[in-house]
């Protein structure tokens, strides 16, 4: 493993170990919080890991060669129009009234989880593409 993975991974494990802590936490104060700025700091407060989670993505894609940069590049691109199809799709279908009942924040939230999802398998399937055409 190159020295630019080796420093993604010691930035992005402990960033995204402290996002699902910290969602874990908001999961189980949030109902129990009444008073609204600690309602705003506990829904704030997942966000900060993520912040680094971006953070590690950008500097890893910097990093990279340009083949690597290249593989990635196609799959943020696949992963962010896919995503941004599905949730479109998924409003129009909420709009259509068709007896599916979601909570815009229920849908809202995942949408971060989501792109980040399809861009890990966008790249997997970029880089065997890549890979097959050595």
């Amino acid at each position: 493993m190159r020295a630019v993975h080796k420093r993604y991974l010691r930035e992005f494990i402990p960033a995204m170990s402290a996002y699902v802590l910290l969602v874990l936490l908001y999961g189980v104060l949030i109902r129990r919080t009444e008073a609204m700025p600690w309602r705003v700091v506990l829904a704030v407060l997942p966000l900060l890991p993520i912040v680094m989670v971006i953070r590690a993505i950008v500097r890893v894609i910097r990093d990279q060669d340009e083949l690597e940069r290249r593989i990635d590049l196609e799959a943020i691109a696949i992963a962010a129009m896919s995503t941004g199809f599905g949730y479109f799709s998924f409003g129009f279908l909420l709009n259509a009234d068709i007896g599916l009942k979601f909570a815009a924040a229920d849908v809202a939230i995942w949408v971060m989880p989501c792109l980040f999802g399809s861009f890990g398998v966008a790249k997997l399937l970029v880089a065997r593409r890549y890979r097959s055409h050595e």
